[in-house]
């Protein structure tokens, strides 16, 4: 979501950017609004440990076939393999972080460490969504590192502004009443988003309030079991799953409250959006702080229990949405000011590479 927020932004009359991303991802629709950006697509393998060598061999070819000023690696995991490649050939390279964990069992998150902790000797420049990520990445010499960047999670801040004409007309379209309680997630179906337990709070809002709905927005492996999850619990007939949607900025406007029990996040960039939306956010007490600037972000630690988050989400106030796009817009998380921000970097990388 951050890439796309920066395509739809950024000046291509200055950058030519082409997209690489691993075959494993559902792009849900979105590689046409690339190409309308004049971007290459290509796909990678997923780098699965076992295919170490399938891997290097792609990116070996890949960086020789294809030559770029900047390579922008926002797969940490793995980026300390791929910049690699990426700097023999005369890149100048960034690592991104964008997340303060890793996925998989405990052998595969190890691994992925090892990996993940050698980035800063193949990229020039370290980017993070947040201090917190950064340090999980890079360590206390991050705060020292001479090319060293945050780089905000920031969004289109207009988009969000609550009408209330877009909200009923999702909701219309979705067959959710007015008298209804809208409860919403967005993201990917991975393990880090905790859809398993967000099932379990729904149960125990749907207790205390019978005339709830769930719209989960967003597509992933895990999606078919967190479904099959939800027909064995009874509750599947009062959850809505759009798939990936372009339009998450109508469906903020339309709940009522966004819940967020993420593992892990680097930052929470849905989060931010909500806030934009004037909607209000229960979600875990694992994600930065960072995303906390207004009062509608309510936290609770992944130890309660479910009943005490629904607690919460059934008795939310009543607040005024319109006022709290203003605070976001005055925000370091506006695009625009993220825009510059990257755009100057991009040409100082570009510069340094010529001398």
């Amino acid at each position: 979501m951050f890439i796309l927020n920066v395509l739809r932004n950024i000046d291509f009359s200055r950058f030519q950017i082409d997209i690489a991303v691993n075959s494993s991802v559902d792009t849900g629709g979105i590689v046409e609004e690339l190409r309308s950006y004049g971007c290459k697509i290509f796909y990678w393998p997923y780098f699965k440990i076992i295919n170490y060598f399938q891997f290097m061999q792609f990116w070996r070819k890949f960086f020789k076939e294809h030559k770029y000023d900047i390579v922008h690696g926002h797969s940490t995991n793995s980026a300390s393999l791929y910049l690699r490649y990426a700097k023999e050939a005369g890149c100048v390279t960034v690592a991104h972080c964008h997340s303060t964990g890793y996925r998989g069992n405990i052998i595969q998150q190890k691994i992925k460490r090892h990996f993940a902790n050698k980035v800063g000797i193949v990229a020039d420049y370290w980017f993070a969504c947040s201090d917190t990520a950064a340090l999980k990445l890079y360590g206390e010499v991050y705060k020292s590192y001479p090319r060293y960047y945050e780089i905000p999670n920031a969004i289109n801040v207009d988009n969000y502004k609550y009408q209330k004409s877009i909200a009923n007309r999702i909701r219309l379209e979705n067959g959710i009443k007015d008298d209804e309680l809208l409860c919403g997630h967005i993201g990917t179906f991975s393990a880090p988003k905790n859809h398993i337990f967000l099932l379990d709070i729904f149960a125990e809002v749907l207790k205390q309030h019978p005339k709830s709905q769930l719209v989960c927005c967003g597509a992933g492996v895990l999606r078919p079991i967190v479904e099959k999850k939800a027909k064995s619990m009874g509750i599947f007939d009062k959850i809505i799953f759009p798939g990936v949607v372009n339009n998450a900025n109508e469906y903020l406007m339309a709940m009522d409250v966004l819940v967020f029990p993420s593992l892990f996040e680097g930052f929470g960039i849905a989060i931010l959006e909500a806030e934009a939306a004037g909607t209000q956010v229960v979600m875990s007490d694992t994600i930065p702080n960072d995303v906390d600037l207004t009062d509608l972000v309510h936290r609770h630690s992944l130890n309660e229990s479910p009943k005490e988050w629904a607690d919460t989400i059934c008795n939310m106030p009543t607040v005024d949405r319109l006022g709290y796009n203003k605070s976001i817009a005055e925000s370091k998380y506006n695009m625009r000011t993220c825009i510059n921000l990257i755009s100057s970097l991009y040409e100082e990388m570009a510069r340094n590479k010529k001398r």
